[in-house]
C-alpha cells in the first residue's frame, strides 16, 4: 500500500507530461496520418526506449551534470532547435500520403536519438529525478517505481497519439486536406521550440 501512495503522484505527473502535446506526440500523430498506425510502431518504440533511456540516466545522476555545465546545456539546446526546425520543414512540405518507398520515413534510430536533445524529455526526466527520489524507500525501489510509472505513461501516450493520427486518415482523403494538416502540425512542432527557449 505504501508503494501505491508513492506511485500515485509520480504516475499523475508522468501521465500529464506524456499525454500533453510535445515534439514526440506531434511526430507520432503526423507519421500515423501519413503512413498509418502499423508503420508508426517503430517510431513509438523509439520514443519509448529513447525516453526511458534518458530517464534512467537522469535517475542515475547524469541530469545533475547537465545542469552543472551550462555550455553542454547550450549545445544541446542549439542542436535541438536546429533539429526541430528541420523536422518542421520536412513535415510542412509533405504534400500527400506516402505509402510508397520513394520518401524517406523517420526511423526508430532517428526518434531514439532525438530523445537526447528533446527538451521536453530532458525537462521531465530531470524533474522526476529531483522531485521523486525522496529516500522513503531504498534507492533501488524508488528507481523501479518511478520507472514503472513512466513505462505506463510513455506507452499509453505513444499509442494514443498514433491512434489519433491514424483515425484522421479517412478524413484527410485528398491532397489539399493532407497539405493543410501537415502544415498545421509543422507549425505546432515549430512552436515546441518555446520549450527550449523559455
Amino acid at each position: 500500500m505504501e508503494y501505491i501512495y508513492f506511485m500515485a503522484p509520480v504516475l499523475t505527473f508522468a501521465m500529464t507530461a506524456a499525454i500533453t502535446p510535445g515534439p514526440n506526440n506531434i511526430i507520432l500523430s503526423t507519421n500515423a496520418v501519413n503512413y498509418g498506425f502499423k508503420k508508426t510502431v517503430p517510431l513509438m518504440m523509439g520514443v519509448f526506449f529513447g525516453f526511458l533511456s534518458i530517464l534512467t540516466l537522469c535517475l542515475l545522476g547524469i541530469g545533475e551534470l547537465y545542469q552543472s555545465f551550462p555550455a553542454i546545456a547550450a549545445i544541446v539546446k542549439t542542436v535541438a532547435t536546429c533539429f526541430l526546425v528541420y523536422l518542421s520543414f520536412r513535415i510542412f512540405f509533405s504534400s500527400s500520403f506516402s505509402d510508397g518507398g520513394n520518401s524517406k520515413k523517420f526511423s526508430f534510430m532517428d526518434i531514439y536519438f532525438f530523445q537526447i536533445i528533446n527538451p521536453k524529455a530532458m525537462t521531465v526526466s530531470m524533474s522526476s529525478s529531483a522531485v521523486f527520489i525522496q529516500n522513503k524507500f531504498s534507492y533501488q525501489i524508488e528507481f523501479t517505481l518511478i520507472f514503472i510509472c513512466f513505462v505506463i505513461s510513455t506507452s499509453t501516450s505513444a499509442i494514443a497519439w498514433a491512434a489519433i493520427g491514424h483515425s484522421f486518415r479517412k478524413y484527410l482523403n485528398d491532397k489539399k486536406k493532407i497539405i493543410m494538416f501537415n502544415r498545421i502540425m509543422a507549425i505546432l512542432l515549430l512552436s515546441s521550440i518555446s520549450f527550449i527557449i523559455l
